[in-house]
């Protein structure tokens, strides 16, 4: 209450430098309440305020910056003699004090231009937050230059430094990593060792379990079929092959293979002791209502296509999609001549698995592929002007790429700079993060047998990257890849 009775002694003299003064004293008062109502009134002070709120912002005390930043971001527009001093703060040590400089010089809009490269700059900062203001704050001043394609020059160099301290960190024996930009493969670097029992350095044709990217690629087959008229997206499966669900008569003539590729079939992701066994298979809503990830799903469908086909899945996808694709190191089930090439899984500490032997495709997470294989996939079905007899139609690509379903329950990648996530969305097989600058569109993998992966593409900017790993905490590796990468 003293405070307030401060308040009503000076509020007959609000320009008067003694009181400005008092004021700015109480935001190093350890409780923020009394620091909060300092900030009210030197907001209600106004433009005589600004001049010593500039001095307080460079003072030592982390308080006191955070709130002179506070008081300016209120006084803003007013103040514009404020701009440089908020942009030179840009670089304060605190991230709440960057977040407050950010969005103060948002109010000043495009008198705030000389800002800009300090907050393209504050577009990767380490703080998700900052990153927000950084980006409210050029929409304001001047959103063209968010839209200015990156530059990956010296992504390789960057990818190089980054991975082997982590890979060493996290225990991750092995990694390849593709990178695609301007539509085009253009770098392949490899990591480690396949086996950390048998140490073999990890190449190019180094064979990873793809785990849940194997979805993708089976939706593309699927898509292939639809074009070809086989298959209906929205046309019951049960039509085509019935299964039988648990209790769930009238919902299991809903499903169809649009709800299984974006996920909101109603089916778990796996029943009660896997699929192999072909136990009793819940539905658990009404399809087509919400998502909820399923690899039943696209384990049914896939017996869907194989009852079209009349043909087994890796038989229908080498004719159609590994052979057209120049995709040699690319199999839904092991064989012989892979092999040699497949890597051993590990565990979180670094010790070799079980090898895997997929004798029996599933097309939720049985793909064995090279990241370069991985990659080329990506370039044909991403790449606007490659459409030909092989791929996707332009109608059908887009219809792949489109925003189906909005992911509440699942959270944006974290990127930095441009690609800064506002909301996930499920495609046909594929996830999709929109972001400041557009969609970009990823999927991830993780096997119990000790492998994950990652790949993402930019299909307005042609740019991608595929990270395999032979371990469990590979998913570790990529996401902290990817946090300071971006859009790649």
């Amino acid at each position: 209450m003293l405070f307030f009775v401060a308040m009503q002694i000076f509020s007959a003299e609000l320009h008067d430098e003694r009181a400005i003064l008092s004021f700015i004293r109480q935001f190093s008062n350890e409780d923020p309440f009394v620091a909060g109502e300092a900030v009210a009134a030197l907001a209600n002070i106004g433009g005589p305020a600004v001049e010593y709120l500039l001095k307080s912002l460079i003072d030592k005390n982390d308080n006191v910056r955070w709130c002179s930043a506070i008081a300016l971001e209120k006084i803003a527009p007013t103040g514009a003699q404020a701009i440089p001093g908020l942009t030179a703060t840009l670089k304060d040590k605190n991230p709440d004090v960057r977040w407050c400089a950010a969005l103060a010089l948002a109010k000043f809009k495009s008198d705030a231009t000389a800002a800009v490269p300090e907050l393209l700059n504050l577009l990767n900062d380490d703080d998700r937050d900052v990153r927000w203001a950084a980006y409210i704050a050029l929409a304001k001043i001047d959103k063209d230059k968010i839209n200015n394609p990156p530059q990956y020059s010296g992504i390789v160099e960057k990818l190089q430094k980054l991975t082997p301290p982590l890979m060493k960190e996290l225990h991750v024996p092995g990694v390849s990593i593709s990178v695609i930009a301007n539509y085009e493969l253009t770098s392949s670097i490899c990591f480690g060792v396949t086996d950390a029992a048998r140490p073999s350095p990890v190449y190019e044709k180094t064979v990873f379990e793809a785990c849940s990217m194997s979805k993708p690629v089976f939706a593309f087959l699927v898509l292939k079929l639809v074009e070809q008229g086989e298959l209906n997206l929205d046309k019951p499966l049960c039509d085509y092959l019935p299964e039988q669900f648990i209790n769930a008569d009238d919902y299991a003539k809903l499903i169809t293979a649009r709800m299984i590729l974006t996920h909101t079939s109603g089916l778990p992701n796996w029943r009660k002791g896997g699929e192999e066994r072909g136990g009793p298979l819940p539905l658990y809503f009404k399809p087509g209502t919400k998502f909820s990830y399923s690899g039943e799903g696209i384990y049914y469908l896939q017996r869907v296509v194989e009852h079209i086909t009349r043909e087994p899945l890796e038989t229908f996808a080498k004719r159609n999609l590994f052979d057209k694709f120049g995709m040699s190191s690319s199999s839904f089930i092991w064989t012989e001549d892979l092999a040699l090439q497949i890597a051993t899984g590990h565990d979180a500490a670094g010790a070799c698995l079980a090898r895997s032997r997929y004798t029996h495709a599933d097309a939720a997470y049985t793909l064995y592929t090279t990241a370069k294989d991985y990659a080329t996939f990506i370039v044909r079905i991403m790449d606007p002007k490659a459409a030909d007899a092989d791929s996707l139609t332009f109608k059908m690509t887009k219809e792949m790429f489109s925003q189906h379903v909005r992911m509440d329950v699942r959270d944006v990648i974290d990127r930095p700079g441009r690609s800064l996530g506002l909301v996930a969305y499920r495609g046909l097989g594929w996830v999709i993060d929109s972001t400041i600058t557009g969609d970009i569109v990823y999927h991830s993998g993780a096997n119990q047998t000790g492998f994950a992966c990652y790949s993402q593409f930019n299909r307005r900017e042609g740019s991608g990257i595929v990270i395999m790993t032979n371990s469990k905490n590979g998913s570790d590796l990529w996401s902290r890849l990817i946090s300071i990468v971006g859009d790649l």
